[in-house]
């Protein structure tokens, strides 16, 4: 096998200096409509670079091998006579054509590399000018892709060099030694040139997306000789607006994902490149990182339209945007920055490198080290995610925080965590740090961590406001200041969780409305669990100033509460709370069923929250849902006066039907109240008189 490993290790691009094995794997015996889907071979071994298909001598028709790689597609035949010998690498996609007579025989080997052997490195040559070129990179103005604009200031030079490579790896296949052929080559001559220029070199994974101007195919357009329609679309007048959003807005034809590879690309709108893992300076393993990367330190020999995506998305025209193509992309990277900045670049991208470096300062009783290398990630630590992934690196954020005694800096190194990353592990050094610090500096911290209200961090809250309670008991019970972190905590959980009750409350679909309101009842209970006397006691008084529909989240609350009376302890502020929220929903509850009954020859209807724009037609909408006698409206309008209506109605949750009868010019608009003003009525006082039951059995008053 040595000559054919050498020949192989030539058509692949490796260097000379490569040794390459063949270790069996498989023998694999395709008989008659057997075949293999298009797929990727994983990586059985860590020095792993590719497959060895020999083919065995055998008589027998199809079974070709074909194998994809950047929009080349190259197929294989077996020999009938001798041995046939196929190689590519890992990450090629590859398949087996149906076999149509006899028996395809293969075997198929892994291609393992060993490391490659150092090179001396010469003066001059290309690795000489390529360092001459990455030094002038990193010395000239970072270029941006608009030009600077009257006005804007020259930029600063790049931070660091991306250059993207060919191929793709995993994790596990990322190293220098492994490289797979012009990636070996090109990546060998950046990692001399980065030494020449004084920089450090990583390899990376990168994750790529891009926007694309796009054109359909001109078959897509004239597919109909008429105006297209959904299905369920009635409306004779619509002219195939029924393919735009609910709201009539231009143009929601669909997304779609699919294979676009037709479409023709014209402009580049926007691109995203973010670096999710990287390999250690010293060679020794990697780590996860998140880093996007701005276009002035991107560079590729192969663009990415030239490559195959492994995601693709269309969205059709959207009125005054639209004919987009996003096309997503995996890469790997060499990345560069010079070495005097390799703190800061390992640390902007939330390297938990810099902060154990930092630590190592803090032990050898350096703080003022320390201090100086923290003050000097200022610029650059940004945000470093949310929720259990970043707990770690939160950890060691903690401990350098709480050593390098300087409030300003301790709160930049953890300002950037969001507060979904907090457990009970952290509780210790929490409380040290508020003590160190003061409360003011507490209470800017946690409120850095919950971040704008509202805002979304990808992280689940609800699972972390189930821990809330254990974190909080773990701070007050634990040396330090830990009421500092506690009280802070309940108070911006509560700051978020009011606006999606504010939201919720909005809601005018019954069914819709309960159910979210429904959701929110257990992470209230967790909150009140974790709420020290003068939180609960704000929380508890918001609460009873809301209107009657705050029950529908009180009591699925107190249902939560009153299924964990263990967590719940007498004369505990929680436990005032629950028993004060209880009392509200009894009072109220006995208040809604002393309302009289219904009249049966009553169709009165309580108008919504009215109409924003003040238009002409919601008046006359009002006087018919507020009359008691009037079921049935008739109401010649035009489409857009129609739909106005319709839209009012529906987002109200109404119990009114409108149709439209088509006749005449304007159609006739004609509302009717359904007998759902009777049942949905009779339905909430059934529901009230069991919650009230409930409320007396579970939550009675206390005596006195």
């Amino acid at each position: 096998m040595s000559g054919v490993l050498d020949q192989v290790r030539t058509a692949l691009g490796l260097p000379p200096t490569t040794v390459l094995r063949a270790e069996p794997h498989a023998l694999l015996v395709y008989g008659k409509g057997q075949f293999f889907l298009p797929h990727q071979d994983s990586e059985k071994d860590d020095s792993m670079v590719g497959s060895l298909i020999v083919s065995l001598p055998s008589h027998h028709t199809g079974g070709e091998l074909v194998v994809e790689h950047a929009g080349r597609s190259v197929t294989s035949k077996a020999s009938r006579e001798r041995l046939a010998f196929t190689a590519f690498y890992a990450d090629c996609r590859h398949e087996v054509k149906p076999v149509t007579s006899g028996y395809r025989i293969t075997l198929a080997m892994n291609l393992l590399a060993e490391p490659v052997r150092r090179v001396g490195e010469a003066g001059g040559g290309p690795v000489a000018d390529l360092a001459r070129c990455v030094t002038e990179h990193f010395t000239r103005p970072a270029e941006d892709r608009y030009g600077y604009g009257y006005g804007r200031t020259e930029p600063e030079p790049p931070g660091r060099l991306v250059y993207l490579l060919n191929h793709e790896y995993t994790q596990r296949s990322l190293d220098w030694g492994r490289l797979k052929g012009v990636d070996a080559t090109r990546a060998g001559l950046l990692r001399q040139a980065a030494g020449q220029a004084g920089c450090e070199a990583v390899l990376a994974l990168a994750e790529v997306k891009e926007t694309w101007d796009a054109q359909p195919p001109y078959s897509a357009y004239d597919s109909y000789d008429e105006v297209e329609h959904f299905d369920d679309c009635e409306d004779e007048e619509c002219g195939g607006e029924c393919l735009l959003d609910p709201d009539g807005e231009p143009g929601a034809e669909r997304r779609r994902s699919g294979d676009f590879s037709h479409y023709e690309l014209t402009d580049l709108i926007d691109d995203e490149i973010t670096l999710g893992w990287w390999t250690r300076p010293d060679n020794a393993g990697g780590e996860p990182i998140s880093l996007p990367v701005p276009y002035a330190e991107v560079c590729a020999t192969t663009a990415n339209k030239d490559l195959k995506p492994y995601r693709s998305e269309y969205e059709g025209y959207m009125g005054n945007y639209g004919n987009t193509l996003d096309r997503w992309y995996r890469r790997a990277a060499v990345v560069l920055w010079p070495r005097q900045h390799s703190f800061a670049a390992r640390a902007e991208a939330g390297s938990a490198q810099a902060l154990r470096e930092l630590q190592e300062h803090l032990d050898a009783g350096e703080p003022e080290s320390a201090r100086t290398l923290a003050r000097s990630l200022a610029p650059v630590w940004n945000h470093h995610g949310a929720g259990p992934a970043a707990a770690d690196l939160f950890a060691a954020a903690l401990g350098v925080a709480a050593g390098v005694e300087e409030a300003d800096t301790a709160a930049m190194l953890l300002a950037p965590f969001g507060v979904e990353t907090l457990d009970e592990r952290h509780a210790s050094g929490l409380a040290q740090a508020a003590a160190r610090y003061g409360r003011t500096w507490a209470r800017g911290v946690v409120d850095s961590w919950f971040g704008p209200v509202g805002a979304f961090t990808g992280a689940d809250r609800d699972a972390w406001l189930e821990t809330l309670p254990g974190l909080s008991a773990a701070l007050r019970s634990t040396d330090g200041d830990g009421d500092a972190v506690a009280t802070p905590l309940a108070e911006g959980a509560w700051r978020a969780f009011e606006q999606q009750l504010t939201g919720r409350l909005g809601i005018g679909r019954d069914e819709e409305r309960r159910a979210a309101m429904e959701r929110l009842g257990t992470p209230l209970a967790h909150i009140l669990r974790a709420a020290g006397p003068e939180t609960a006691e704000m929380i508890t008084t918001a609460l009873r100033s809301r209107p009657d529909r705050v029950l529908e989240c009180l009591l699925p609350s107190l249902r939560t509460a009153a299924r964990r009376p263990a967590g719940i302890r007498d004369d505990t502020p929680a436990a005032r709370a629950f028993q004060s929220l209880a009392g509200h929903c009894t009072l109220r509850l006995t208040a809604a069923l002393a309302r009289p009954v219904r009249a049966a020859d009553d169709w009165s209807l309580t108008p919504d929250r009215g109409c924003p724009f003040d238009c002409e037609l919601c008046p006359g909408l009002d006087d018919f849902l507020t009359s008691r006698t009037r079921r049935t409206m008739e109401w010649p309008l035009a489409k857009d006066k129609r739909r106005h209506l319709h839209r009012r109605i529906d987002l109200a949750g109404l119990p009114v039907s409108h149709t439209t009868r088509r006749q005449g010019r304007p159609y006739t608009l004609v509302l009717t109240k359904t007998d759902a003003v009777f049942t949905r009525e009779q339905t909430a006082r059934s529901r009230a008189e069991t919650d009230l039951t409930w409320l007396r059995d579970k939550w009675p008053r206390p005596c006195g």
